[in-house]
């Protein structure tokens, strides 16, 4: 009886010390494995958004320099690495950049503690007034740089900044280095008509698409003939012209003559009548911009009709290529014009074969197809007006040839000044951004970051197919079954030649 009670102990004891090795052992590896993850930036993204990896668009802009030669880019951050992964919001940027150093030979991720050292940064400050913070990422090739602060990668809902929407990581960090290694021509925004320029939405947008973006008064100053766009964006007052002190139309037109593109953004709050030049000018380009507002009650994302969902159009024509890739999706994204007022085609009957020849315009966006729209002259006591389809972004081609080559300038015009407003270009349902991307495109510039959406924070939860499901219990929990299904074999056969 001692003898079987003894074996019993001997036994049980076996058995249990067995269980804690092989707890211990489990809680060995997970504590290693943990260390070579965080040490090492080991992860899988099984998330429905992909927040943690490089798309394909990404990897098609930038592989073309992957063989170029002292081609450098670096991000560095201005805290120790240790100390990004107590961030939530900064590991998210963090592990998106190494994901870049992973698959681009030319980039690196390099860290400086700014606190400890702020000498170390001084050379990517361009102004006195430019501030780095140890939340901040510095991307820079060679001479040039940007400084992003933690908020840039992010999309955040209007009057909202301390939760954000969306992760915007991907894209911010494409578009810097491609401004900085890619095609960057020279954008324009003009100034000296209280337009909206530095600092606006529309100014960033062409910062993130590349481009080299400067402030020009035409009044003082001439345009760089290699310069690509020139954007008038929501001004107060008219252009000067013929028989002023200065013609800035003269320069505007001679802009246009070379390789420029114009685009031009007015709303309601721009009557007609303090546009004369203005108007004078883009009649040559067969639009002007009608005195009425244009209210849409059945198709807008408010009662007063005003934020009016646009309507794509299919002609074939020019205005409709540039959302060829936008209607081609499953679902269309929304574009919205806001405040909005028509543009009227000025080429009729009475304009000649040979100058048509030249230029041809078309529509890009109207009113809804079904005509529910109406147009309210300025000034009218009520909102009453004719109901029709309406053009809200229309643009005009013109096309020479110039040393045998043929060459091409276009005029885009939308009635409104609010295309670009962050709560357009800020939400993924809307397709404001994308469509100015492919304007520009369609102006000639190469590299821009067209596919680059942002993703949204709604799920951050696996979401699996049922495969996967099984495909994932499988590899996770069989382990621990089978060490313990060995460890209990291994037993009993000892038991029994014992």
């Amino acid at each position: 009886m001692n003898l079987k009670n003894n074996r019993k102990l001997k036994y049980g004891s076996l058995a249990v010390g067995l269980t804690c090795v092989c707890v211990a052992l489990i809680i060995a590896c997970n504590m290693i494995f943990t260390s070579l993850a965080a040490r090492f930036g080991w992860f899988i993204d099984m998330t429905t958004e992909q927040l943690f990896n490089l798309s394909p668009s990404t990897a098609e802009m930038l592989e073309g320099y992957k063989d170029m030669e002292n081609l450098e880019v670096k991000l560095l951050f201005c805290m120790e690495q240790d100390r990004l992964d107590d961030d939530y919001y900064m590991r998210m940027i963090h592990n998106m950049a190494k994901c870049f150093a992973d698959e681009f030979n030319f980039i690196t991720v390099e860290y400086v503690d700014v606190n400890r050292h702020p000498g170390a940064v001084e050379q990517y400050k361009k102004t006195s007034q430019t501030q780095i913070y140890s939340t901040s990422l510095i991307i820079a090739c060679g001479e040039s740089s940007r400084v992003y602060q933690r908020q840039a990668f992010f999309i955040f809902e209007e009057g909202n900044t301390s939760t954000p929407l969306a992760f915007d990581g991907e894209f911010k960090i494409t578009s810097a280095i491609l401004s900085m290694i890619g095609d960057n021509p020279i954008a324009y925004f003009t100034t000296g008509h209280s337009e909206d320029a530095e600092g606006s939405s529309m100014y960033r947008l062409f910062e993130d698409a590349g481009f080299v973006v400067k402030t020009i008064d035409l009044s003082k100053e001439t345009p760089d003939e290699d310069a690509l766009v020139m954007v008038i964006n929501n001004p107060k007052y008219d252009f000067m012209g013929r028989g002023q002190s200065v013609n800035e139309i003269e320069k505007l037109s001679r802009f246009m003559s070379g390789m420029g593109n114009l685009m031009v953004f007015l709303d309601t709050d721009a009557d007609n009548t303090r546009f004369a030049e203005l108007n004078e000018y883009l009649n040559e380009w067969g639009m002007t911009f009608a005195d009425s507002s244009v209210y849409d009650y059945e198709n807008s994302l408010t009662q007063d009709g005003t934020e009016i969902v646009a309507s794509y159009v299919d002609d074939g024509n020019l205005g409709s290529s540039l959302t060829t890739s936008l209607r081609e999706l499953p679902t269309p994204p929304k574009i919205i014009v806001n405040n909005a007022r028509p543009i009227l085609s000025t080429y009729d009957s009475g304009v000649s074969d040979a100058y048509l020849a030249m230029r041809r315009t078309s529509s890009v966006l109207t009113t809804s197809p079904e005509g529910s729209a109406v147009a309210v002259p300025f000034g009218s006591a009520t909102t009453e007006g004719e109901k029709g389809i309406y053009n809200l972004v229309m643009v005009s081609e013109q096309l020479r040839t110039i040393n045998n080559v043929d060459c091409y300038n276009y005029v885009l015009c939308a009635g409104t000044s609010s295309f670009a407003d962050d709560r357009y270009i800020g939400n993924a349902i809307y397709g404001n951004r994308d469509l100015i991307f492919s304007a520009m495109k369609a102006f000639g510039k190469q590299s821009v970051p067209f596919d680059l959406d942002f993703k949204f924070f709604d799920s951050e939860g696996l979401d699996l197919t049922a495969a996967q499901a099984n495909q994932w219990t499988v590899i996770l929990c069989a382990v621990l079954p089978a060490i313990v299904f060995v460890a209990g074999i291994v037993v009993f056969v000892r038991r029994r030649h014992l």
